[in-house]
């Protein structure tokens, strides 16, 4: 699991989620994130104060499949 905290219209929220549900989001030049009920939030980097998960959820293979 990952905590995710980041500045939302009510001030700071922060969200649980497994690790593998985070991705880039080209859209939004920050973090694509899969809620549990299947929804997406997408946050500017500017607006994420921080992300925190175990060394090996953290890890990204670039190689191609």
């Amino acid at each position: 699991m990952a905590k995710i905290a980041y500045e939302a219209p009510d001030g700071v929220a922060e969200e649980a989620v497994d690790a593998d549900n985070i991705t880039d989001s080209g859209k939004v030049q920050g973090l694509r994130i899969k809620l549990e009920d299947e929804s997406y939030i997408h946050l500017p980097y500017t607006r994420v104060y921080w992300v925190r998960m175990s060394k090996d959820e953290g890890k990204v293979s670039y190689s191609s499949v």
